[in-house]
């Protein structure tokens, strides 16, 4: 019995063997093995972790700072986290704050990490309570951070540091494209990596990863298109998720609803990464990300209201903002140029949108608008799958457009974004919601925030109400970062719910 079993062994291993060196021989004549057809990971997980000098790979939630960076605009300990030097043990009569977040608690687009709200906080609960207990707050937010990623390291890592009270801030990763896979997907497949590049080093593997790849390239499944990184319902799970462990914890939990700007172009985020190429020297954005940003569309764009707003803006502000397609012409040669190429190609939306936006520079609003509307019809018209967020995105500049148009034919002034009537609040407003090329909270992701308000020890704090009333668009360094006074708003706001929660802290 031991003599047959023993050679089945024998054989079964001379069989693997002869399989490894065959497919060693076919995979040397497999361009596709090589090419790797679908298995491209979201391209936030490869600018994050290897093209930003600020981050490194992260085995449990894809990427993280590095340890001990220290210049004015971040300062990490050796846990990664932003700030001092923090004791895992919570030192007596110390009121510790675990921040969670993305790059807004970051402070990115400040000229200091000291203007940033959680550095300020803690400053007004130290001096402005005039407390004798030592207040600590550990920033735990990192660039990019989306609802999965934030409710990971809550489970794995956060509660070793003993908080009195957990703030959230984040959505607006959340409601962005990534590629083909959600990052509910990309976390999955960093946990059986270990495995994967065990398996890789065999040829066997790697030539029927290639031919399975390749059939799924062919048949266009599903898993290959572009799905958005976290999906409203996904979020609201993960934000129960977050309740529930700080009810376990009997954590107060703050939630932050985060504010976003209206007029920053739609579907502009992402365009400057579109020649970013990976380790691997292939682009990161997927293609069809790429052919839409690539498209020759102009924008009803302006240098005054860029001042008006921004100021003159940081370097990264100003280059994403001059990105969209410029024709170079006068309006006069640009509508002149266009109304000829319509004669020849009149059902191309591109062309309708950028005589629109010609006339719209020509100050001709009336007209524009006419071509505008014509332009989205149509690209309407030609679209035959409005489920899928890349395309639906594709749409959100001639939405941003027409806005931009009504604004300015009153005028240029930000008066009708309060109007909650207006045409170009509606439009402006369609164009964010369509916009998954840009990193800016939907109104799905704050009604999942809202159904939290009646949660036991949770308070939501209504930032888009606060910075409305306090600023509105000026308040915004770009898509979704505050500015040093929007950050100081939002300091503000959480004194004011910490010390009613907590009173004055002796």
């Amino acid at each position: 019995m031991k003599r047959k079993l023993a050679f089945s062994v024998l054989v079964f291993v001379v069989f693997l063997l002869l399989l490894e060196s065959a497919a060693r021989l076919l995979e040397a004549n497999l361009s596709f093995v090589a090419e790797r057809p679908g298995d491209k990971l979201g391209w936030q997980a490869e600018f994050f972790a290897s093209l930003f000098d600020w981050h490194e790979p992260d085995p449990d939630l894809l990427w993280r700072f590095k340890a001990n960076l220290d210049n004015p605009l971040i300062k990490t300990n050796s846990a990664h986290l932003i700030g001092d030097e923090v004791t895992a043990e919570k030192y007596p009569h110390t009121f510790r704050i675990l921040l969670l977040g993305d790059s807004a608690p970051v402070g990115i687009g400040l000229k200091s990490r000291k203007l940033a709200f959680g550095e300020m906080l803690k400053r007004f609960l130290q001096i402005e309570c005039e407390s004798s207990r030592q207040v600590e707050v550990i920033n735990a937010a990192v660039s990019g951070y989306s609802s999965e990623q934030i409710v990971r390291f809550l489970e794995l890592k956060g509660w070793s540091y003993e908080p009195d009270l957990v703030i959230l801030y984040c959505g607006n990763n959340d409601a962005s494209i990534s590629g083909p896979y959600s990052d509910r997907e990309l976390l999955k497949g960093q946990r059986l990596k270990a495995v994967r590049n065990f398996l890789s080093r065999l040829a066997v593997y790697r030539v029927l990863r290639g031919v399975l790849a390749k059939r799924i390239s062919e048949i266009g499944s599903p898993g290959g298109s572009l799905k958005i990184r976290v999906a409203p319902d996904r979020f609201g799970e993960n934000l129960h998720r977050i309740v529930g462990e700080c009810a376990k914890h009997h954590c107060p939990l703050v939630i932050l609803k985060p504010p976003v700007p209206m007029l920053w172009p739609a579907g502009l985020q992402f365009k400057v990464f579109t020649h970013v190429t990976g380790r691997d020297d292939r682009l990161i954005l997927p293609d069809a990300i790429v052919d839409v940003l690539g498209r020759e569309i102009k924008y009803c764009l302006s240098e005054e209201m860029f001042v008006q707003l921004y100021g003159q803006g940081d370097k990264f502000t100003r280059i994403v903002y001059l990105s969209a397609y410029a024709d170079s012409l006068s309006p006069a040669q640009a509508i002149k140029r266009y109304n000829q190429l319509l004669k020849t190609d009149s059902d191309n939306p591109a062309l309708l949108n950028n005589l629109g936006v010609s006339l719209w520079e020509n100050g001709q609003y009336r007209e524009a608008g006419y071509y505008l509307q014509k332009a989205r019809e149509m690209f309407v018209d030609r679209q035959t799958d409005s489920t899928n967020p890349s395309l639906v995105a594709a749409g959100s500049p001639f939405l941003f457009n027409i806005g931009m148009n009504y604004l300015y034919a009153n005028g240029a002034r930000l008066s009708p974004l309060e109007d909650t009537n207006s045409a170009a609040l509606i439009y402006l407003d369609s164009a964010l919601q369509t916009d998954y090329f840009s990193l800016r909270i939907k109104k799905d992701y704050w009604e999942k925030i809202d159904e939290l308000k009646a949660q036991p020890n949770v308070t939501v704090v209504d930032l888009p109400t606060v910075f409305r009333e306090n600023g509105g668009e000026k308040l915004f360094i770009d898509h979704c970062h505050p500015t040093a006074e929007g950050h100081l708003l939002i300091a503000r706001e959480l004194f004011k719910v910490i010390c009613g929660r907590f009173g004055p802290m002796p």
